[in-house]
């Protein structure tokens, strides 16, 4: 606030997304007389319990698409009691997953081949519909169709984009200039895939990469406190009195493992160029596979944020009590997994947990925008609900078929936004959310 008054700035708007909303609370809360308006995008409130609620963020996401279907008549009838048969349908996937003719790789960020349709790989295709929404919601009720007869040909098409690509590629001349947009982002990300891919399989085969995996293999094989804790310790190899070089690599070796581990480990590291020794990022190396935090954010940075602001104000027992009571368990079991990681990993991570007073539910008159996809699994609707409840002069606009972030994601939301900071005392026309629910593919008459 200093360097907006030294530059001789205003009241001025926030904006943020996902983190960035709890920052804005902050700000909001510290520095009222400074803030015109606030948009929050994809809220996290302050007084959220993350990792309590977070077992349910897939499962929000998909009955929010169950009752957009009910809401539709056609989809309604077509698909009575979506629910019911889905609980009924990931009940019997865990006792008899359905075979797939062949692997397929399912849309990006994931990776990971499938093999076989379980509830776990239902419960992937729902998460996926947070960064795909207009690809994989119309389809998810034909898909609980289908699966119920055994039938994979729709999750396959979808959860690897094959359905959407060759409807796209059968579009006519006499398609909207929105049609040839969406097909060059399209051709755009499977651009980055093919670019992404080769970087990573060049990135992987480096000494200094085959190194790191064989850490993180080590840690899989131990129990999990355990395994967090020697993750912990290797990522602040060389941040603290000592610069990461040679000597810190293999002091940290052989404090951290047994003498057959420890020699093969201390040969590699010895048989490394200077350049290799320097490449072994292990931040950027813990990322994907340890931390499960967005790209372009160190795992040191989201891990101190959270053990400092989210993870000390949830409770486990809560957690493990919250995912009990899910009408759909199959699709909270990863995120039970995931929280018992970070609580695991706060144990270690050298941070003290904010302040109580930093967990109360803001109480301010700011004229405050919040913006909600209903299919959101990072930060899912009850979480931008809940904000509003200290939030005075608060709006709140919910968009289907939108995900996390959703001016991001949604024209419809942008000029929700620009009309809203234009003129934040007047409420904004939210009349085009009206245009974003699915059109549901019904299937085929027999």
């Amino acid at each position: 606030m200093n360097l907006t008054a030294a530059l001789g700035y205003g009241p001025f708007n926030l904006y943020g997304i996902s983190y960035g909303t709890y920052l804005a609370q902050r700000i909001m809360a510290n520095h009222p007389d400074r803030v015109r308006s606030a948009v929050l995008d994809s809220t996290v409130p302050v007084q959220a319990n993350k990792y309590e609620a977070i077992v349910r963020d897939i499962e929000v996401s998909f009955l929010n698409l169950v009752e957009d279907c009910e809401a539709d008549a056609t989809c309604g009838a077509a698909y009575p009691n979506l629910t019911e048969r889905t609980v009924a349908l990931l009940n019997q996937l865990d006792q008899a997953p359905l075979p797939l003719a062949e692997p397929i790789t399912p849309l990006r960020p994931l990776a990971t081949p499938i093999e076989r349709v379980s509830a776990a790989e239902f419960a992937t295709l729902i998460t996926l519909m947070n960064n795909y929404p207009g690809q994989i919601a119309p389809y998810v009720p034909l898909i609980v169709q289908e699966l119920e007869q055994g039938i994979t040909t729709t999750f396959a098409g979808v959860i690897t984009g094959a359905l959407s690509s060759s409807e796209a590629n059968s579009q006519t001349f006499e398609a909207s200039p929105e049609t040839y947009r969406l097909q060059a982002r399209d051709f755009e990300a499977k651009a980055e895939d093919i670019l992404r891919a080769r970087a990573t399989a060049a990135g992987t085969s480096r000494p200094a990469s085959r190194w790191v995996q064989q850490i993180q293999a080590v840690a899989n094989t131990l129990p999990e406190s355990e395994g967090v804790l020697l993750l912990v310790n290797f990522l602040g190899v060389g941040y603290t009195e000592t610069p990461r070089n040679r000597e810190t690599l293999i002091a940290f070796v052989a404090e951290e493992f047994e003498s057959d581990t420890a020699a093969t480990l201390s040969k590699a590291v010895q048989a490394m160029s200077g350049v290799e020794v320097r490449h072994v990022d292990v931040v950027s190396a813990l990322t994907d596979s340890f931390s499960g935090v967005d790209a372009g954010i160190t795992t040191g940075m989201f891990r101190s944020l959270d053990c400092r602001e989210l993870v000390p104000f949830s409770d486990p027992a809560q957690t493990e009590a919250n995912y009990e009571t899910m009408l759909l368990p199959q699709l909270g079991s990863g995120r039970v997994n995931a929280a018992q990681q970070a609580y695991n990993l706060c144990s270690f991570w050298p941070v003290e947990a904010a302040p109580a007073s930093e967990h109360a539910p803001i109480n301010s008159t700011i004229p405050t925008l919040v913006l909600q996809g209903r299919y959101d699994v990072q930060t899912n609707t009850e979480m931008g609900i809940g904000v509003m409840e200290g939030l005075r002069n608060g709006t709140f606009v919910e968009f289907s078929s939108t995900g996390h972030g959703a001016i991001v994601a949604s024209q419809c939301a942008k000029d929700i936004g620009v009309a809203f900071v234009n003129d934040p005392d007047r409420t904004p026309d939210s009349s085009c959310t009206t245009e974003l629910f699915p059109e549901f593919v019904l299937a085929p008459a027999e």
